[in-house]
């Protein structure tokens, strides 16, 4: 089957007609509304060689498929079997690198909010006293998860003097984060990332360590967070929370890392800028490219 003959579905994207052009250049192009249902999205994809989702019921669809490539125009998913999905036919790419800078900047904002703690000075209308905060200089802080995202944290981290160090499988967690001053998760969901920062890490923790993540609840004990925030072992800690909606503050999860006064807690909005998403809207279609020329890549590999 040549190349023109390629059966693209888009499900929930909004193109626009640069866009359209490129893919219609490369196979025939069915532009559809967002799946409502996995028995929707199923029925939409039906004889696609090519998936574009917007992520709506994609990851629980996966296992259903056959023989199709898949894109969508952000960075995590969740977890799934890629081992299982590619003995089926079904690869998945990803946007890697699109949303990186935006992370990045709330990452960096929310460490000089822990140690600095310069939001209530800001519009101050009555006298304050002094209070002699933290600076980052020579603070030490284990990055875990050594990524696009997590490596240009470091970069950051070591322009303002901190001393940088990064786990990575293999290394003994316990031991690497005795001793620093800050915590950023920087993981993906795969299965050796399930639940990886747990209780026992965080009470473990040097006391007066603060904890920042952009990462998915699947990687780390929010309560396990909690109670050692409440033991006094760590001083306060940064959550965007992913995945849930985009500004959602009614979920389960939201209200329980809020409930907490020394959470500094933001309803997935960390990858919230326009650049991210135009960045994620062109990667993916570099991916259909890249994969219609039999040059594939940003393909996942996860277990």
């Amino acid at each position: 089957m040549e190349n023109m003959m390629k059966k693209i579905v888009t499900l929930g994207i909004n193109l626009d007609d640069s866009y359209k052009k490129r893919l219609e250049l490369i196979g025939e192009l069915s532009v559809m509304d967002a799946p409502t249902s996995v028995e929707d999205f199923l029925e939409k994809a039906k004889g696609a060689n090519v998936l574009y989702s917007n992520g709506d019921y994609l990851l629980e669809s996966l296992p259903k498929l056959q023989n199709v490539f898949v894109t969508y125009p952000y960075v995590e998913l969740g977890v799934f079997d890629s081992e299982a999905l590619e003995k089926n036919g079904v690869f998945v790419a990803n946007s890697q690198g699109g949303n990186r800078d935006s992370i990045v900047e709330w990452v960096m904002y929310m460490t000089l909010s822990l140690f600095r703690k310069f939001a209530p000075m800001v519009r101050a209308i009555e006298n304050f006293p002094v209070e002699l905060q933290q600076s980052l200089n020579g603070k030490k802080v284990l990055i875990i998860g050594h990524g696009s995202i997590g490596s240009q944290v470091g970069v950051l981290c070591n322009a303002f003097g901190m001393e940088v160090s990064f786990f990575d499988r293999g290394d003994n967690l316990a031991i690497k984060s005795k001793e620093v001053d800050l915590i950023i998760n920087s993981l993906n969901c795969n299965s050796s990332s399930q639940n990886l920062l747990d209780e026992t890490f965080f009470m473990n923790l040097k006391n007066g360590a603060y904890y920042i993540t952009f990462s998915r609840p699947y990687t780390y004990d929010i309560d396990g967070l909690i109670k050692s925030i409440n033991a006094g072992i760590v001083a306060g800690a940064a959550i965007d929370c992913d995945p849930e909606d985009f500004g959602d503050t009614t979920n389960d999860f939201y209200q329980k890392a809020l409930s907490n006064s020394k959470i500094l807690v933001t309803p997935h909005i960390a990858f919230s800028t326009k650049q991210a998403v135009a960045n994620g809207r062109e990667i993916a279609i570099q991916n259909i490219e890249a994969y219609l020329s039999g040059k594939p890549k940003n393909i996942l590999r996860k277990k």
